[in-house]
């Protein structure tokens, strides 16, 4: 999840272009080929930053769509369904090999598909009717809008909206793939940096898997993360469960610094492993046994996916921006901010789990304008390109919301909460933003 809106503006952006485009564009067949694989990758694209925007939105103080969507697969499969269901715009295509799809749905369409969903599968309290009527005033605009891009690369992003691959368009007829090049930025620098930006971005996407498995419901008021940190006990030893993820796909990006790996793990040992942690070490009595089995009814997939990014260190980055690529010094960073709220019955289970929500909302907001403060040139801030370009709000939104959070600390009936991103997954969305800005304007 994520968190999924995880988002991540990454898998598509700008993929590995064929190093002999030009030739091959004078190639009929090869030229058809390769526009059937740009349209394709920047379809998925389109349906997973729609389906980031849509779980990035905010249902209540203390909940979003992505929140939601874990009480059960029905739920999710009822989003996804309403995501798979929009209408993409016709495809752009650009001298360089990069092919933009828009796509836009109206909030009010977005409400009445979430009351219905609501209605038909959700069991939980947190959540009411009232709480999808105040959408429209939270996110004061009437439509999301998103622009998914890609380049000619037959891999799709992991985590699309469920049916999303059963409709784009089609590999071409006898496709094989060619020969693809180490990108001219990562010539820039030396293959320890690759290593080192591989590296990271394994770990980021275990961070993102741990973060989405936690983000199971175990029960209508119970997510895998509050069973978690019963104790530090629990909470350390659940960290090794994506110990000896599978990596299933690696990509560097042909205009940035930055390398994904994508890694999976089966849900079956995900589920096997929390049922042991709760027999040996859990001392409560919110979660049974029978919670979790009953995960593994409901669960409609065999792994849990995440792909995170990674970058070099900042002497490799200097190095790129003295050959003349334009990356600001801070996509090397982890971004963070502290949140903290209190409960008037803090003592309580209950009053822990309401502090800690306002304190990762707490947390978020300061997320946010740390953010928007962030400098993409000597003149232009991140709240500039923002505001310039209303459309890329809702796509940093998503990125923003889709921050993970340390465990909970209590101390002086207060919780305290850290949210972070990895500063690649907003520059990855911004600079596919300016690319887009300059080739349309």
């Amino acid at each position: 999840m994520t968190r999924v809106f995880r988002l991540m503006g990454l898998t598509a952006v700008a993929g590995l272009l064929i190093p002999a485009l030009t030739a091959l564009a004078q190639n009929p067949a090869a030229d058809a080929q390769n526009k059937l694989l740009a349209r394709r990758a920047a379809e998925a694209d389109c349906y997973r930053k729609l389906a980031e925007a849509v779980y990035g939105v905010q249902i209540n103080s203390s909940t979003y769509v992505r929140d939601f969507i874990t009480e059960s697969d029905e739920i999710r499969a009822g989003v996804d369904a309403f995501v798979k269901g929009v209408r993409l715009g016709q495809p752009r295509y650009y001298e360089d090999g990069v092919c933009e799809v828009d796509a836009e749905v109206t909030v009010a369409q977005l409400v009445t598909k979430l009351k219905e969903v609501h209605a038909a599968h959700y069991k939980g309290n947190t959540v009411t009717t009232v709480d999808f009527e105040q959408i429209q005033q939270t996110l004061k605009k009437d439509v999301i809008r998103v622009t998914g891009a890609g380049a000619p690369r037959p891999e799709l992003p992991p985590d699309l909206p469920q049916g999303v691959a059963d409709i784009i368009t089609p590999l071409p007829a006898g496709y094989a793939p060619s020969a693809m090049s180490v990108p001219g930025i990562w010539k820039t620098v030396s293959p320890q940096a690759r290593l080192m930006a591989m590296q990271a971005a394994r770990r980021d996407a275990q961070r993102k898997l741990l973060e989405r498995i936690q983000g199971l419901r175990l029960t209508s008021t119970t997510l895998v993360r509050d069973f978690i940190t019963e104790s530090d006990e629990i909470s350390t030893r659940a960290e090794g469960i994506v110990i000896g993820a599978t990596e299933t796909n690696r990509y560097l990006h042909s205009d940035e610094l930055i390398a994904e790996v994508t890694m999976e793990i089966p849900v079956e040992r995900v589920l096997t492993k929390i049922q042991e942690l709760h027999s040996q070490h859990y001392r409560g009595n919110t979660v049974t046994t029978t919670d979790i089995t009953n995960i593994k009814k409901t669960l409609q997939r065999d792994v849990f996916e995440a792909t995170g990014c990674g970058v070099p260190g900042p002497e490799f980055v200097k190095q790129a921006v003295a050959a003349g690529y334009q990356m600001p010094d801070w996509v090397v960073q982890q971004i963070s901010a502290d949140g903290e709220a209190t409960d008037p019955e803090i003592d309580t289970a209950q009053g822990k789990l309401r502090a800690r929500r306002a304190a990762e909302l707490d947390a978020l907001r300061k997320l946010a304008e740390q953010i928007q403060g962030l400098q993409i040139s000597s003149s232009t801030l991140v709240r500039d390109f923002v505001t310039q370009y209303d459309e890329i709000s809702t796509q940093v939104n998503a990125v923003i919301a889709g921050a993970t959070f340390s465990p909970p600390i209590y101390a002086e009936g207060t919780a305290r909460v850290k949210a972070t991103i990895a500063a690649a997954d907003l520059w990855s969305v911004l600079n596919q933003q300016m690319q887009i800005a300059r080739r349309q304007g």
